[in-house]
């Protein structure tokens, strides 16, 4: 690892800012030779280092503060980074702060290409759990449903209707590294709706409309459980689509729904564990 230290001046810190405030890329910024611009993210923190090395995701830049090491892990994961990154440097704790858009700010930044998946790279199995994000505009909801999604041990994520940025530095960061390890295609609805029926998906609606409880549903087989707007709910034509059903989660207090995260992870979890046999309802 040789890392050079670099100023506030800095082009690659002016990149580093930009991604970090979900702003266009200064034209003035050379993007590396063979990076596409447009998958750039951004993470702050040594969390995601041996995830992005394990799934080989290219890095094109490692930034990281020597004062700011505080573990035998960290310095670990900061030498490993350090060398797999394509290029590594070190940058001062004001660097630091002027980068985040946070109090307390880390002294790891890491700049990564996000894979860019088509339906064409999912890979069919008999019993499969995906979720649907229709619509969504919280990058912090689509980053925990996501991580939900890898929790349960779904298969892989579509978006659809998209109005949020996959490589939105609040997705990254709520997702913990789902959004880079877990396959999520981003996909126009015709499209979609087509090859979920070619292929033979139960399409789950959550769907405050509905009236069967999401614990009486057959998940076995392939299932696409599709989480709508936070405000709007689903599309409506999703509920004319063949193999749609409709489900609702029990309210027993005063409120109408959940979150739109809580109730993708509770029907998640529901369809994934009664595939892999861990779930059983009488």
């Amino acid at each position: 690892m040789n890392p050079v230290c670099i100023g506030i001046s800095a082009p690659e810190v002016k990149l580093a800012k930009a991604l970090h405030s979900n702003k266009k890329i200064p034209s003035e910024i050379e993007i590396p030779k063979g990076v596409k611009a447009d998958r750039l993210f951004i993470c702050e923190g040594i969390w995601a280092a041996q995830k992005l090395i394990e799934k080989n995701i290219p890095v094109p830049y490692f930034f990281y503060c020597p004062e700011m090491i505080r573990s035998d892990r960290e310095r670990t994961d900061v030498e490993s980074l350090g060398r797999y990154a394509a290029k590594t440097f070190t940058i001062s704790q004001k660097i630091c702060s002027k980068i985040s858009d946070r109090d307390g700010a880390d002294g790891f930044f890491i700049i990564a290409e996000l894979p860019r998946y088509t339906l064409d790279d999912i890979k069919l199995k008999d019993n499969m759990t995906a979720i649907i994000l229709d619509g969504q505009e919280q990058p912090g909801n689509v980053g925990a449903i996501v991580r939900s999604l890898d929790g349960a041990g779904g298969d892989f994520a579509v978006m659809t209707n998209q109005r949020v940025k996959m490589t939105h530095s609040r997705l990254i960061r709520s997702s913990l590294g789902a959004a880079f390890t877990m396959p999520v295609a981003e996909v126009d609805m015709d499209t979609l709706a087509k090859w979920l029926h070619e292929n033979d998906f139960k399409i789950v609606l959550t769907d405050l409309t509905a009236t069967q409880n999401y614990c009486d549903v057959d998940y076995n087989g392939r299932v696409a459980i599709v989480a709508g707007n936070e405000f709007n709910g689903i599309s409506a034509d999703w509920r004319l689509m063949p193999n749609a059903i409709p489900i609702i989660i029990p309210m027993l207090g005063s409120c109408e729904s959940l979150n739109v995260g809580f109730a993708s992870t509770l029907v998640a979890y529901e369809c994934s564990l009664t595939q892999k046999g861990l779930l059983k309802r009488n």
